[in-house]
């Protein structure tokens, strides 16, 4: 007995290594990280360690035991969002990003915010990204995620393909770096049949105001995003698919120490 609670101590401590290896890789280049994970209050905690927190405004609250990794911001489509009025300071100027989040929507076929950049006014530009009910650019394209971006060198819209809206929480990774295309994931698999794309330019993230969590640039009406938003993290870089992955599996959100700690008293009391 005592041999095999060796093994599995060993099989424990490698597979925290390999976890904490990719929470490591996952820690470069993040600008803002907001897990929701608060239980009352007003402000959202970036544990960047950049100090970009963020305030729930407009009737935002807490989802303490309802998101996907612990808690979550629960948002009721009629204004309520996750604002930092200083995001301008870390968006602009960015040559490349990824925005990663889980989302789990009330409802399909409609036009409401994830990520947007500036007070919406029923443009997509800047930066950020929505659910789309149509496509404006291929006919019968329907509900779909549509992303878009203001840059020094012009701008780039991003249409996904049809049919992926969702009320499942579904996990979602836009990037983009200067001179290339805008790229998405869905689920941690690529969108390689995006119903439109443009080509890439170079240059740099410009015209942010702000950081709008919940909102985007067809919720210019008094709208918001409906339902729930978990685990946003923006970086100043495009991550790579098998990181993609890992966000997009949920296992990172463990923390390995306490929970090598945990199973370790376990097997001592064995």
């Amino acid at each position: 007995m005592r041999s095999l609670n060796w093994l599995i101590l060993i099989t424990l401590i490698v597979t925290v290594y390999l976890t904490s290896v990719a929470s490591a890789s996952l820690n470069d280049g993040l600008i803002i990280y907001l897990p929701f994970d608060e239980r009352s209050g007003q402000t959202a905690a970036d544990q960047s360690g950049s100090n970009n927190d963020a305030d729930l405004i407009d009737g935002a609250e807490w989802k303490p035991n309802g998101g996907k990794l612990g808690g979550a911001v629960s948002l009721d489509g009629a204004g309520a969002a996750v604002e930092d009025p200083n995001g301008a300071d870390y968006i602009n100027g960015l040559e490349a990003f990824t925005i990663s989040v889980w989302v789990k929507s009330d409802s399909v076929g409609h036009d409401r915010g994830i990520v947007f950049a500036i007070d919406p006014t029923g443009g997509d530009n800047v930066f950020g990204f929505r659910y789309d009910a149509a496509s404006w650019s291929t006919p019968g394209g329907t509900n779909l995620i549509k992303g878009a971006i203001t840059t020094t060198g012009g701008g780039q819209a991003y249409e996904g393909k049809s049919d992926v809206q969702t009320t499942d929480w579904q996990h979602l990774a836009f990037s983009w770096k200067s001179g290339d295309q805008l790229s998405l994931h869905i689920d941690g698999e690529f969108d390689d049949d995006p119903t439109h794309n443009d080509d890439g330019k170079v240059g740099e993230i410009s015209g942010a105001t702000k950081l709008l969590v919940g909102k985007g640039a067809k919720d210019n009406n008094g709208t918001s995003w409906p339902g729930l938003i978990d685990d946003l993290r923006i970086y100043n870089r495009v991550l790579s698919e098998a990181e993609i992955a890992d966000l997009a599996s949920g296992v990172l959100a463990v923390e390995a120490d306490g929970k090598l700690a945990t199973i370790w008293g376990a097997l001592k009391q064995r």
